[in-house]
């Protein structure tokens, strides 16, 4: 295999490193938000919180990046490196598959916000054990002919060239088979989505933190009553009651939880979004929905390089494509990144609170300040002391003809 040029490998270590930075500032952010800011702990905001934690060990690695590989193969820093990229990578790839398991449920399952929290957990715990057991094992893995499976693998340790078969096995196969089945699921949301596209413009539109929030279901009924008029009085001096059958009363009712009924369309107002969330039963669990599908539109941004990268290295394994390691390199520690941009498009009325909190607050306060003490300055200018005015007035007479001036006392009378 021909070797990169300082340069080429310089440019490969200083991008993974920067975006790694850029990737581990939104983790926490993510993290600390999600634990301790109000607002952020959401529902549909768990996906990125869990993920996160994923993503941090993986960054960690790329972070470490040439250290790695220049402290030895048989370095605890190498293999510590390592056991970073085989175990988060891994569950990463196990995350997806379980959101898009998450995705069918909803759609097709009419499950819940609250049956899908009760998932999480299990969820955690296979992806963990499922990414720990080979990354863990992997380390202890040596021959005469091929050495330890952790070493030199170009921008860091991983699994090395001599067990390259190993990588599509344990990582790649995993990711192909999560990103596959994944697309079938989404193919079919896709599909659902599309026959109720009338009902689900703002669903649709991912910047839309909450299609389903401002809009209630209106109902109109239009009742009438008989009610008795009193006429003259009759010839035995007794009012007479007839029915009045013309007057009706109109009553208004919006209810946001209310299904719909049955009465005439011409008199019922309601709201398509709304009327389509209710019938999907959980306004929630389609929210929640679409933000495991950005998770897998972010997945796939992170890990086609990669794959073609791999594939070509498949099919040319003599061979070093510069340009598809650089895009590899660049768009992988990215991936916090992206779920990090996710997550802010889930939470934007909470980010401007926090922004508003953080910086507007201050400002204006400061503000404030500096406008009451100017004007405390000022009426100290306009407005001296009586003291003082008398002192310049005596002054000024002194100066202009201090002779004359007497003081005279005046006694009581």
């Amino acid at each position: 295999m021909s070797d990169l040029t300082n340069y080429q490998h310089h440019a490969l270590v200083v991008t993974e490193r920067v975006n790694s930075s850029v990737s581990i500032i939104c983790i926490v952010f993510v993290i600390v938000t999600y634990l301790f800011v109000p607002g952020f702990d959401k529902p549909i905001n768990r996906l990125i919180y869990f993920a996160s934690w994923g993503n941090l060990g993986s960054n960690i690695a790329a972070l470490i990046s040439e250290s790695g590989p220049a402290a030895g193969r048989d370095s605890g820093l190498c293999q510590f490196q390592g056991f970073l990229v085989e175990m988060f990578l891994g569950v990463d790839c196990y995350w997806a598959f379980f959101m898009a398991v998450n995705v069918y449920l909803v759609f097709f399952r009419n499950y819940t916000v609250e049956q899908l929290r009760s998932l999480d957990v299990i969820y955690l715990i296979l992806s963990f054990i499922l990414s720990l057991i080979p990354s863990l094992t992997f380390i202890f893995i040596s021959t005469p002919g091929r050495g330890r499976m952790y070493g030199d693998a170009t921008i860091w340790c991983w699994i090395t060239s001599e067990w390259d078969f190993m990588r599509i096995v344990f990582l790649y196969g995993i990711v192909w088979v999560a990103l596959l089945f994944a697309f079938v699921i989404y193919a079919m949301t896709a599909k659902a989505i599309w026959d109720k596209r009338e009902h689900l413009d703002g669903y649709l539109n991912p910047l839309n933190e909450s299609p389903f929030v401002n809009t209630i279901t209106t109902e109109v009924k239009i009742t009438h009553e008989e009610r008795p008029i009193v006429q003259d009085a009759g010839p035995h001096g007794i009012s007479e009651l007839t029915p009045d059958h013309d007057v009706y009363a109109v009553q208004v009712e919006a209810d946001p939880q209310k299904p719909q009924s049955n009465m005439p369309d011409a008199l019922r107002v309601r709201s398509i979004t709304r009327n389509a969330a209710e019938q999907a039963q959980n306004q929630e669990a389609w929210l929640y929905a679409r933000v495991a599908f950005l998770f897998f539109l972010v997945l796939m941004i992170t890990w086609i390089p990669t794959s073609v990268n791999r594939v070509y290295a498949l099919v040319d394994p003599m061979g070093m494509n510069f340009p598809l390691n650089y895009v590899a390199s660049f768009v992988f520690p990215l991936q916090a990144f992206w779920n990090g941009i996710v997550y802010v498009i889930t939470s934007q009325t909470a980010c401007r609170k926090l922004l508003t909190r953080l910086f507007v607050r201050p400002f204006r306060k400061t503000n404030r300040q500096s406008a009451l003490s100017g004007v405390k300055h000022d009426s100290r200018n306009m407005y001296p002391s009586r003291g003082k005015q008398r002192l310049r007035s005596f002054s000024s007479c002194s100066d202009q003809g201090g002779e004359g001036l007497e003081l005279h006392h005046v006694p009581k009378q």
